[in-house]
């Protein structure tokens, strides 16, 4: 197919076509069998935990069945292949069910046996990664990405939103000019592959497990080619993080706000399909999802500030349990209040402060929203976008006096602690908890920025921005250090979830053994 945008339209059409056959294919696959039966047992503390786990981990909220089913297969590893392992799928139905992700009713035996022979494939394929001599933590990353995402795809079809994926795709690869975006042969090459990357990063929000099993699909690679198979999953490992799939990530974030209300659309509309074929109509719907977004906003803002604000309590608490008090406890001799106090109350109040400056986009965003739609779906005319050179380096005198006044706002911020008397380790933490604030308060504004084509800068933000931007960066980085290591999460997973799901899955077999046995006696 050509990369012209007139070619948009058909291929949405068409990609959706197909993506809503699959999608109900599925759910009457789930709703064959016999319908499993649900206990209540635990289910209101299975409940508030994953709520509390959840909280710990901060991800985006699209993701969560996909970690919880992750966690499942990763806490019963050892059991998978097994004789006892034969009811996995029945098991992960009901204790999802039991911690409120899915609905009672939905599911029966048929979608339980279609995850156990999943199961069963992919124990497989992490026996066949161990004997071709690849790490044990390496395999079960593939197996357990691949796995989670195929069977959330079971339980929640959602085949549509992999069908917009690729048609956002083919709209930026008409559009972004590769010898701009590029600075190598090699990223020339890599060009197609990390704008797709890109796409889902930055679009769907999609983490590497989620892109790893759509490429997986995409280029037809299965484990029966063992080698090959190796191969590409470490090359889908580089690519996720490669400099030119971020530099794409962020040219579409920029340039990405027409698409994501047609994403909006996409998952709310029940006759896309329909409507695409009248443009009057499209365009009505269009505009009516821009206001809903616009309407909606305040709301997810709020959300996305309780579950920050959550978060950085939670996190905080346990580091002061930890940290905090007992080195007051050893160096002082008793605990200091006053900065355990400000390092507890001090971040949630300064993140809630930073949505008073949050605002939906004007009418006139709305407009320029309307009309790119318009011409990227029916008058077929090309859209440049206008991308400035983001390979270009700034010179050294201008390097060497931004990083003076990068380290301005923190020399102010050690003043105001010397002054409060915060030792050592209570500045550290403090500095920790402001830039995560930070981060997030900064993720917050881009909610805002998503559905923005029009963006504006005033003098008043432009200071904001020059004495906040270190501490969000700095924030950045602990983020990305805290995803990888997230040690809340994994006292969480140890201390409670190990022994609350196995004392569960105890008591939901036990019930059934006694229904079995109710029945047989009534027989």
């Amino acid at each position: 197919m050509s990369n012209d945008t007139s070619s948009l339209l058909h291929l949405l059409e068409q990609q959706l076509h197909a993506a809503k056959a699959e999608d109900t294919a599925t759910r009457a696959h789930n709703a064959s069998g016999q319908v499993l039966q649900i206990h209540a047992a635990g289910r209101k503390l299975s409940t508030a935990y994953e709520q509390l786990r959840n909280a710990a981990e901060y991800i985006e909220e699209h993701l969560l069945l996909q970690r919880a089913i992750r966690r499942f297969y990763k806490r019963n590893f050892y059991r998978l292949g097994r004789h006892s392992a034969r009811a996995v799928g029945e098991e992960l139905i009901l204790e999802l069910t039991g911690a409120g992700y899915l609905q009672t009713g939905n599911y029966t035996s048929a979608t339980a046996d279609s995850i156990q022979r999943l199961t069963e494939k992919y124990t497989q394929t992490f026996n066949a990664l161990r004997d071709a001599d690849v790490p044990r933590d390496e395999a079960q990353d593939w197996v357990l990405s691949l796995l989670a995402v195929e069977v959330e795809g079971i339980l929640n079809p959602h085949a549509y939103l992999t069908a917009f994926a690729y048609c956002a795709y083919r709209h930026y690869l008409g559009i972004f000019p590769r010898d701009s975006l590029t600075v190598s042969p090699d990223e020339h090459q890599a060009f197609e592959i990390s704008l797709y990357i890109a796409t889902h990063q930055s679009l769907l929000k999609s983490d590497i497990a989620i892109v790893r099993h759509d490429l997986m699909r995409m280029y037809h690679q299965t484990p029966d080619d063992l080698q090959e198979f190796i191969a590409f999953n470490r090359n889908v490992s580089q690519l996720f993080t490669l400099p030119l799939t971020q530099r794409l990530k962020r040219a579409i974030t920029k340039h990405g706000a027409p698409l994501r209300v047609l994403k909006s659309m996409v998952e709310n509309q029940a006759d896309m399909v329909g409507l695409l074929h009248d443009r009057g109509r499209f365009l009505e719907a269009y505009d009516r999802q821009v206001m809903a977004e616009y309407k909606h906003l305040h709301r997810r803002v709020n959300k996305g500030l309780i579950k920050s604000i959550i978060f950085i309590f939670v996190t905080k608490v346990v580091i002061g349990v930890s940290i905090e008090v007992p080195y007051d406890l050893l160096v002082v001799g008793s605990v200091v209040w006053l900065p355990l106090g400000i390092n507890l109350l001090f971040p949630p109040l300064y993140m809630a402060s930073l949505k008073l400056g949050l605002k939906a986009p004007s009418q006139a965003n709305a407009q320029r929203l309307h009309t790119y739609i318009d011409q990227a779906l029916f008058q077929g005319g090309q859209l440049a976008p206008s991308l400035h050179d983001t390979t270009r380096t700034a010179p050294g005198l201008a390097q060497a006096l931004y990083a003076i006044l990068f380290f301005i706002p923190f020399a102010i911020t050690v003043y105001i602690l010397m002054l409060l008397h915060f030792n050592m380790v209570q500045a550290v933490i403090f500095f920790v908890f402001l830039s995560t604030a930070s981060f997030l308060g900064f993720r917050l504004s881009t909610m805002v920025r998503e559905l923005e084509v029009l963006s504006s800068t005033n003098t008043l933000s432009a200071i904001r921005d020059f004495f906040y931007l270190p501490f969000i960066l700095v924030g950045q980085w602990l983020s990305s250090k805290y995803a990888r290591i997230n040690a809340v999460a994994f006292v969480l997973d140890i201390a409670i979830e190990l022994p609350l799901k196995t004392v569960l899955r105890l008591i939901r077999q036990w019930a059934r053994f006694i229904n079995e046995k109710h029945d047989q006696l009534l027989g």
